[in-house]
Order: structure tokens, then C-alpha cells, then sequence
């Protein structure tokens, strides 16, 4: 709490000098999503609202409104999964890691994390060849059949406030009135159809399919900030 206390006075201090003590800063998140294309090694993730470029913003995004500016102080990159049961999609999770334990060929997926992130704001770099491997964190807890019997059925012990998150200095600002280019360049390409089974207690079976990469921001949105403001 005590660095998100100092970030907040950095920041407001920022905008104070520039004659913009006023702003309104409240704590918020971005979370830029991509699916997962076999025949691709290189991600843009789109940042503003209006940016459709790369489609339509995808169930579970937050992007960046152009009259805002966004101000980051940790950044968090996640396998997302969606889960089914029998052909019916029944939810989402977020993971840290490729859960080999459901299948091996979750091998694959391990590739999201052999790669690095760059982001460009305005054409001047202003993240470069930040690595993903520091977001893979494999919890102790992972996923376990009910069927092995004791102990019963288990899923990851993922702290999201924290697992996969790492802090970003300087922090970085990403503004609706600039361009914002956001990429990740994987080693290779991943599948995208890597599906494995897991047994609740129920007995119910549900299927775990890789489909997505998350990257999340969390910062201060500085509301109507942006410069042309």
C-alpha cells in the first residue's frame, strides 16, 4: 500500500507541474486481450476504445478512452482459458502458467512465456524487450482430478493481486491522444486448440481450452488528461 501511496503522489506531482493539479486520478486497470493464432508469433495489442483495427473489443477488455491518459505502475501477462462443459462454454479462468498436468500437449503453450514485450508511444520506445518470462509463475496448487481420490479435486492457487504482476519503473503513461503500439514477439507460434480435461468433485468433466493472452495494466487513470485536452 505504501508504494501505491508514493506512485499516486509521483504521479500527481507530474500533473501539478504541468499545470494540471486538478486531474482526477482514481485507480484503475486496462486489460488488452488477443486470441491465440497458430500461424502468428507477433501480438499488437490494440489500447483505445476506437482503435478497430484488429476487430472488436473482445468480452473481458478494458481499454484506454481517448480523452484519458493512463499512468502504469505493474504490469500482469496471463494465459486466458475458456472452460467447457461438454460443447457449452460454462466460464473463463486466468492462468500464470501452461497447465502440462491437464495434458501434455499444453507443452506448447509454455512458448507465451518465451518471448518479450515492447511498447511505443508516439514512435519513441518507451518499453523494450521486457521479458514474459517474469510473469510465469507455476503455483504449488494445480489442477487435480477428484478422480486420484485424496485429497479431492484442486484448481491453481493463483493470487491475481499478485502472481504473474511485476512493477514497472519508470512507470509508464499511455495517452488517448497518442498512438500506442503494444507488442509481443513470441519464439514461435503457439496452438491455439490445446484442450485437457479436469474432474471436480461433481464428477461433472469440463474442458480447459488455451484461447487468449492478457496483458494488464494497473495505474492511475488520469481522467481527461489527454493532451489535446
Amino acid at each position: 500500500m505504501k508504494a501505491i501511496r508514493a506512485n499516486y503522489k509521483a504521479i500527481y506531482l507530474k500533473y501539478k507541474k504541468i499545470g494540471k493539479g486538478k486531474v482526477r486520478l482514481t485507480q484503475s486497470s486496462l486489460i488488452l486481450i488477443q486470441l491465440i493464432d497458430p500461424k502468428v508469433a507477433s501480438y499488437t495489442f490494440p489500447v483505445l476504445e476506437t482503435d478497430s483495427t484488429k476487430g472488436l473489443i473482445l468480452p473481458g477488455e478494458i481499454r484506454l478512452n481517448v480523452n484519458d491518459e493512463f499512468i502504469s505502475y505493474e504490469t500482469g501477462y496471463y494465459l486466458g482459458a475458456n472452460i467447457l462443459n461438454v460443447a457449452t462454454e460454462v466460464g473463463k479462468f486466468l492462468l500464470t502458467y501452461a497447465p502440462i498436468e491437464l495434458h501434455s500437449s499444453f507443452v506448447g503453450v509454455a512458448g507465451a512465456y518465451q518471448g518479450t514485450l515492447s511498447i511505443l508511444v508516439n514512435k519513441i520506445s518507451r518499453l523494450e524487450r521486457w521479458d514474459l518470462k517474469k510473469h510465469n509463475f507455476v503455483p504449488r496448487t494445480q489442477f487435480q482430478n477428484n478422480s486420484v481420490g485424496f485429497p479431492l479435486a484442486t484448481q491453481p492457487s493463483i493470487d491475481f493481486s499478485d502472481d504473474g504482476m511485476f512493477p514497472m519503473q519508470p512507470m509508464l503513461t499511455l495517452s488517448g491522444a497518442k498512438k500506442n503500439n503494444i507488442v509481443i514477439d513470441l519464439e514461435a507460434a503457439i496452438l491455439d486448440t490445446t484442450t485437457g480435461d479436469w474432474t471436480p468433485p461433481n464428477l461433472v468433466p469440463l474442458t480447459i481450452q488455451v484461447k487468449e493472452l492478457h496483458l494488464i495494466f494497473r495505474g492511475m487513470l488520469a481522467q481527461n488528461a489527454a493532451k489535446f485536452q
